[in-house]
């Protein structure tokens, strides 16, 4: 029989409203990110440093309520401090001897001071304490000198620290935070949380480790340990379910006894799995036909697009999944816009002359793949870069924690209004900005 640790997260964020407006973004990006991608055997906690985390932490799987936390997540000033809650919270655990645990923190280092325990005494739980502390350094111009006492607790803790401060021309800071973070946490689990596993193989059929605690039973408690232990137990020849303990309450270590039977077990899960395989690839040749075809009904034999008559309108609309695409002229590119009537945002590469149309619904994303507007040709450019929204009857510009940033009017910026015959910089090219 085989035992596998299940670990639990507690994510700790500052919300404090000296985070500045782009670290912001990246917090919430890179916890959606996270909780998205997390690993089956991995739980979270979700909640700010404030003192109400003392209470019992109730730890869960399902990756929508953690993005709803998340998405609730506010910024404002508060008096809070990242040393009283991690003490508190370590000197709990050590007390109830938990397992398999550690903590995720988001923090730009500048709080409040602490009330209740010194840094030295932090520092003294943390060691050797096997609850490592991974802090996400949210860099920005007016906390640099943080960065010490920061990378204290994570050093002491056998944690590490990561820094949002990224260079290239697609940094994409939410995958590259998440795969560092789960690298250095499954990089701690494999060389120390492999002994809860070795410990409950060692002890074998005479004990039983709880599902959290590490815990032996006393004397008294032998009549239910052998219950236990005969309701897990089978002949070797008879096929069983595998066995998954649920959750308690109390949010404790969960122990997973994986033990394989009946027909995935066999060779019969690998003959379906290759059925499926085969089948997936039948329908994506037949469905790459078929778009194909559509094409060649769409262009002409000479690879263009076939034209209109010189009587038709100058613009075609036509509509697609409830999304409007203008054609502005013969050198426009790829531009979608929402139904509806709202206010017209024109964007005119200063070089080229090219021109993007943009409808104003809520607000409309702009980069170089999977966004509102489309811009190719620009490596500059971020995936997600800046987006265009309305507020009050005027326009506004937010930076989408793009990798090279937004200007306008060669300054760089987070969130500012627009005005007609402003210049906008994204990526290498700029644009002059039409308002209507």
């Amino acid at each position: 029989m085989s035992v596998h640790v299940c670990g639990q997260t507690l994510v700790l964020v500052d919300n404090d409203a000296t985070v500045s407006d782009v670290n912001q973004k990246i917090i919430k990006t890179t916890l959606k990110y996270l909780f998205y991608h997390k690993k089956e055997d991995r739980n979270f906690c979700f909640n700010t440093y404030e003192h109400d985390i003392l209470s019992d932490e109730e730890y869960t799987d399902d990756v929508n309520d953690l993005v709803c936390e998340v998405d609730k997540l506010e910024f404002e000033a508060k008096d809070s401090n990242l040393c009283d809650t991690l003490a508190e919270v370590i000197g709990r655990w050590k007390t109830a001897d938990f397992a398999c645990r550690d903590i995720l923190v988001f923090s730009d280092g500048i709080e409040g001071a602490a009330t209740a325990h010194e840094k030295e005494e932090l520092y003294y739980l943390l060691e050797n304490s096997g609850y490592p502390v991974y802090v996400v350094m949210l860099d920005q111009e007016n906390n640099a000198s943080e960065r010490k006492g920061l990378s204290a607790i994570a050093t002491t803790s056998g944690g590490k620290l990561f820094n949002t401060d990224f260079k290239g021309s697609d940094a994409e800071i939410d995958r590259q935070l998440t795969e560092m973070i789960f690298s250095a946490m499954d990089e701690y689990s494999i060389v120390h949380w492999k002994k809860y596993e070795e410990d409950y193989e060692d002890e074998g059929a005479d004990e039983t480790v709880a599902a959290d605690d590490k815990t032996v039973p006393e004397a008294g408690e032998e009549a239910s340990v052998a219950a236990t232990i005969n309701e897990l137990s089978v002949e070797e020849d008879e096929e069983y379910e595998e066995y998954v303990p649920e959750i308690g309450e109390d949010g404790k270590v969960i122990y997973e006894y994986d033990t394989p039977g009946g027909f995935f077990a066999g060779s019969g899960a690998f003959i379906l799995s290759a059925v499926l395989i085969v089948a997936g690839l039948i329908a994506g040749v037949l469905g790459g036909f078929i778009i194909m075809k559509k094409r060649r009904a769409e262009y002409g034999s000479t690879g263009g697009r076939i034209q209109k008559n010189e009587d038709e309108e100058l613009f075609e609309d036509y509509e697609l999944k409830g999304v409007e695409t203008v054609m502005l002229s013969d050198d426009i590119q790829e531009t979608r816009l929402l139904d509806g009537g709202s206010r017209f945002v024109t964007l005119t590469e200063c070089e080229s002359n090219r021109v993007y149309r943009i409808a104003l619904c809520g607000s409309m994303s702009i980069g170089r793949g999977g966004c509102d507007v489309t811009i190719t040709g620009d490596d500059a450019l971020s995936k997600r870069h800046c987006e265009l929204y309305e507020d009050e009857g005027e326009v506004y510009v937010k930076d989408l924690a793009s990798s090279n940033g937004t200007k306008v009017n060669g300054v760089r910026i987070s969130a500012v209004k627009l005005r007609n015959d402003d210049r906008l910089t994204i990526g290498t090219r700029t644009y002059a900005v039409g308002i209507e």
